[in-house]
């Protein structure tokens, strides 16, 4: 009888010729799950590190993440997956971090800072440590020492269960180090996923920030339900204070917002089946309370954190972002959902 793995580790289905780099990737999530599935089509071998010891004993039996993106076939003699974070760090000299954003510190606590800061650190993380206030890629300059020239960042439209499953997708590869962007993109490409480069590190990763957020009003809207009329007038808005803030906060006079990382991202994230920041929306435009709603919901939605952090980060900017501003008074305040979508649609032309 065939099994899963009799059938990974067939000769005629094995790669000839794949790269030779040392990679870990940090997380054992959905979209963790989609990158291994994407490096692993790249490299010979990639060091995973997971919380649950239950993922380990799923990889390692069976072939697969258990608990997300169960249908990922994963080969355990070419994926070394553990729970021990400093064993897989230290075996790679690329490390693809894939957690969410609140739980960030807490899973690279145990990293000493000169174990990580001479590594490459790509980051695929859309999102703000809440107990520092910043994106990703400043926590690790200021918490790890990482310098700017080893930090790169993985984004663009694409959702994990997409991926899984194949479906063409556009990446951006987005660093200040020209060479690792380029690196970063050869690491990703594949036959379903084509990439870019950018130098624009800090808006893209801004802009990931903020979409979630924009994507979290837009499950407002549907759940109170307003219709695409609406919500495409909303997003066409959000797009407005999105280059606004992102302009005021990292000026880069070569961006292009209409690009895939910018508002490609914020769209898929916004209209998708598969947005968990849309479906948290949703709860709460349909009468949810934001506890029930994170109760009810098994994955994070990065908006409901990015949203507290961008109105703390705007008090020192105070640039006008009003949508922002009324997310952050329903989720935080209390304030009423229905006359607070309303209240917004005033500043929509």
């Amino acid at each position: 009888m065939t099994t899963i793995l009799d059938e990974l580790n067939n000769p005629v289905r094995r790669r000839k010729n794949r790269m030779r780099y040392r990679v870990a990737v940090i997380g054992g999530g959905s979209w963790a799950t989609a990158i291994i599935k994407i490096l692993s089509s790249n490299l010979e071998h990639l060091h995973w590190w997971v919380r649950e010891e239950e993922v380990v004993e799923g990889v390692t039996r069976y072939g697969h993440n258990p608990l997300y993106l169960s249908s990922v076939l994963i080969n355990p003699n070419e994926v070394r997956v553990s729970t021990d974070i400093r064993k897989v760090v230290a075996k790679a000299d690329y490390v693809v971090i894939v957690t969410p954003s609140a739980f960030l510190d807490k899973t690279l606590d145990p990293l000493k800072k000169s174990k990580i800061y001479k590594k490459k650190i790509i980051t695929a993380v859309k999102g703000i440590v809440p107990k520092t206030m910043q994106v990703i890629t400043d926590y690790l300059k200021t918490e790890f020492h990482v310098p700017m020239a080893n930090l790169a960042i993985i984004s663009g439209p694409s959702h994990a269960e997409e991926v899984a499953q194949e479906k063409f997708t556009f990446l951006t590869a987005a660093s200040e180090n020209a060479d690792l962007a380029e690196m970063v993109a050869k690491l990703f490409n594949n036959r379903y996923v084509r990439t870019s480069v950018s130098n624009d590190i800090m808006g893209v990763e801004m802009a990931t920030v903020l979409k979630n957020i924009y994507a979290l009003g837009a499950g407002i809207c549907s759940g109170l339900g307003y219709g695409d009329n609406f919500i495409a007038s909303y997003i066409a808005n959000c797009v407005k204070e999105m280059k606004k803030f992102v302009t005021e906060v990292y000026f880069n006079k070569q961006r292009v917002l209409e690009d895939a990382p910018y508002l490609g991202d914020l769209l898929a994230t916004s209209y998708s089946r598969f947005s968990r920041n849309r479906m948290f929306g949703n709860m709460i435009g349909h009468g949810l309370s934001v506890r029930m709603t994170q109760l009810e919901m098994n994955m994070i939605a990065e908006g409901y954190y990015a949203c507290r952090c961008i109105h703390e980060i705007n008090k020192k900017y105070d640039v006008h972002i009003p949508i922002v501003e009324t997310i952050y008074g329903i989720l935080y305040e209390g304030n009423n959902v229905s006359s607070e979508i309303k209240r917004i649609a005033e500043y929509f032309v």
